[in-house]
Formats: structure tokens, C-alpha cells, sequence
């Protein structure tokens, strides 16, 4: 009696299939992508192979399986999401089942009782099939993820080239949504300082909203390079995906100037990497943006050659920190004794006297533009020295 009441069904499915169809599509609006006449087709084949394994008394064949999985890879290419492909299997399955117990019913409730001693049977096809679904659209996402993830690779690594604006770097820039002739702004961190899971995280968050981001992990480095997204909304979405909130200090982190073009985007990756390197040496970590810190960040990475220099400072600072405090203190508070004493809650007189000693000791004097700007870029490059 089941094998009748499946092949009436098979006969319906040029009108069955539709109305399923039609369910799916309104109750899963994401199905709008794939065109009617494909997913009625789909929807066809599936609910065939369902029906002729009932009336058989079968499971799923290695073609059934083989047709699922081929299924799942094409909406994987077509962009549905996982959850709405089987949710639409279901819905599928669910009209199928309604349909042969209404028929049932009409046959008697010895059909009835035979119709229910097949749920089990029923239930092995959706499990099976589904299952060839979701593998299939899984492997695709992996694939394009990975190939994805060698677009960022390739766009990253074109930065550092001769010439980043080549045809090749200008076309892979396109493919991941940049306008090439655009405004990019690099950052630059260290993939050391993500937790796991934090850079799909990030990905995740900042992908909801306007503009394009790009991050990936290239050597030791994270790469982020934006456009049209404020930097502070970048920090934001960083910030929440390391957990800055729950951490003792906020990681190191290099922000570049925002820059025009390709080779604009180049630049700022050199401006981030100098900024990196400026706050690699701050005690804490923190963020350094090159529009603030643009001098010492350009010298950051010149730090070891600048010690001939400047390492004067960095070693009376390191033997004598009040001293370097009192520099400090005099540069930041207009360069009047009085009001860096408030500062550091001395004498006038004692902020005068580290003053005089600074300058006896590096042969600096801060109270003069050459010896002002020594003092202050020895205490920035080589931070580590006057920690209080």
C-alpha cells in the first residue's frame, strides 16, 4: 500500500514540487538568490530520490548522496547559509511526510499504521542526506576561506613590493571589495598578543559594518588594512576581540596615517610598522597612532644606530629617573619651572636644579631646542630607561 501511495506522489511532483518550493522560499527569503527554476528542479530530484527509496523500501543510494552533496557545495558557492540549506530540507521533508499521511488517511488506517512503521526509514534519509549536505557545504566553505585567507596573505605581502599598484595587486585588491584609487589606513600588530578564535572575531564584527577590512596574520604580524571604516570603530572591534577589557594592559598596536592609493596603502603599513615599533618599547603597550607619534615612529626602527646618538639620555635616565622626570615635566607644562614643580610636587628650585644636572650629565640642555629635542627623543626611543 506505501509503494502506491509513494508513486502517486512521484506523479504529483510537477505540481508538488512547486508548492514546496514556494513554502521554502517564503518561509527561508534567503533562497531568493538561487533562481526559481533551479530551486524548483532541486526541490524535484530531492523529493524523487525520497519517495522511490520509500516505495522501494531503501535508503539513501551513493547517487542520492552523491546529488545532496552536490547540492550543499552549489548553495555553499551561491552564499545561503548552512542553517537555512538544511532548515529548507526540512521544510521539504515536513510537507513530503504531511502529504503521504493525508494520503494515508484517505487509504484507511491500515495505511496509517503502515505509513508509521516507515518513520524510521523516513527519518535515515534526512539524516543521511542532510549530512551529505552540510559536508559538502563545508568543504567549499573551507576552500574559499582558504582561498580567501591567500587573497589577504597576497594583498599584505604586495605591500611590502617595489611597486604595490601593479596590475596583479590592483585586480587582487578588487576582489576583496577595495576601490583601489581609495583611501587605505594600515595597523600593524603582533599575532602573539591575539587569543584564539580573536581574529575571526574581529572578522565577524567588523564585517556587519560600512566599508572593507582586510586582517590576517602574515609571519609573526596581524595586518588589518581598512577602508572607509573609522579607526576608531577598527580599535573598537579589535579591542573587543582580544578581550582589552580583561586584560592587564592593552596589546601593542600601530595605527598608519590614512593614505591615497595603493602605494598610499603601502605607506601606511610603513607608518604602522614604525608606530609598532614605538610602542613595543613603551612600558604598557598601548596603541601609537604615527599622526601623533610621527617622529619618534620614524626613528623607532633606528633605534639601535640612534644609541651613538642618543644613548646619553637613555643612560642618565636610567641611573637618574627624577632627572628624566623633570625633563618630562618641563616640556609638558610650557616650559616654565614653576608649573612642572606643581607637576611633580617639588621646589621650583628643585625642577631648576635637575635641569642643570640633565644637562651636566648628557651635555644636553633642555632648555635649548637641540638639547630639548635630544632629551625628549632618547626618553621616547629608549622608554625602558626612566621607568619610574
Amino acid at each position: 500500500m506505501i509503494d502506491s501511495l509513494c508513486r502517486e506522489m512521484i506523479d504529483e511532483l510537477p505540481s508538488f514540487a512547486p508548492r514546496v518550493t514556494e513554502m521554502i522560499r517564503t518561509e527561508m527569503p534567503r533562497y531568493a538568490v538561487v533562481p526559481e527554476q533551479e530551486h524548483i528542479h532541486d526541490v524535484t530530484v530531492q523529493l524523487h530520490g525520497l519517495l522511490g527509496g520509500l516505495e522501494r523500501g531503501i535508503l539513501p543510494s551513493a547517487d542520492n548522496l552523491r546529488a545532496s552533496s552536490r547540492l550543499g557545495a552549489a548553495r555553499a558557492a551561491q552564499g545561503l547559509p548552512v542553517e537555512t540549506v538544511l532548515g529548507a530540507y526540512h521544510i521539504g521533508y515536513r510537507e513530503t511526510w504531511n502529504a503521504l499521511m493525508q494520503g494515508a488517511v484517505r487509504r484507511g488506517q491500515e495505511a496509517v499504521a503502515e505509513l508509521a512503521g516507515q518513520v524510521t526509514t523516513f527519518w535515515t534519509w534526512i539524516q543521511e542526506l542532510t549530512n551529505a549536505v552540510a559536508v559538502a557545504y563545508e568543504a567549499v566553505l573551507r576552500a574559499e576561506l582558504s582561498a580567501q585567507e591567500d587573497r589577504y596573505r597576497r594583498l599584505i605581502e604586495a605591500m611590502a613590493t617595489a611597486d604595490p599598484a601593479d596590475e596583479t595587486t590592483v585586480t587582487l585588491a578588487r576582489s576583496l571589495g577595495y576601490d583601489p584609487v581609495g583611501a587605505f589606513q594600515a595597523f600593524r600588530g603582533r599575532s602573539a598578543d591575539l587569543p584564539n578564535g580573536s581574529l575571526e572575531r574581529f572578522r565577524r564584527h567588523i564585517a556587519t559594518g560600512p566599508g572593507v577590512v582586510v586582517a590576517t596574520i602574515h609571519g609573526d604580524a596581524l595586518s588589518v588594512l581598512s577602508q572607509g571604516v573609522p579607526d576608531e570603530a577598527v580599535l573598537r572591534s579589535l579591542g573587543r576581540a582580544v578581550g582589552q577589557e580583561s586584560a592587564p594592559a592593552p596589546p601593542p598596536l600601530g595605527v598608519g596615517l590614512p593614505r591615497t592609493g595603493l602605494s598610499g596603502a603601502a605607506d601606511s603599513f610603513q607608518d604602522a610598522d614604525g608606530a609598532l615599533s614605538l610602542a613595543l618599547r613603551r612600558d604598557g603597550g598601548g596603541t601609537v597612532r604615527y599622526s601623533v607619534a610621527w617622529l619618534q615612529s620614524s626613528l623607532s626602527e633606528q633605534s639601535r644606530r640612534l644609541s651613538d646618538v642618543l644613548g646619553a639620555g637613555a643612560r642618565t635616565a636610567h641611573a637618574h629617573p627624577h632627572l628624566a622626570a623633570a625633563v618630562i615635566a618641563y616640556a609638558d607644562h610650557g616650559f616654565i619651572p614653576t608649573a612642572a614643580a606643581r607637576a611633580l610636587n617639588v621646589h621650583p628650585n628643585t625642577v631648576v636644579y635637575r635641569l642643570d644636572r640633565w644637562t651636566t650629565l648628557t651635555g644636553w640642555d633642555p632648555r635649548t631646542r637641540d638639547g630639548l629635542m635630544r632629551s625628549l627623543l632618547a626618553l621616547d626611543l629608549y622608554p625602558a630607561a626612566h621607568t619610574p
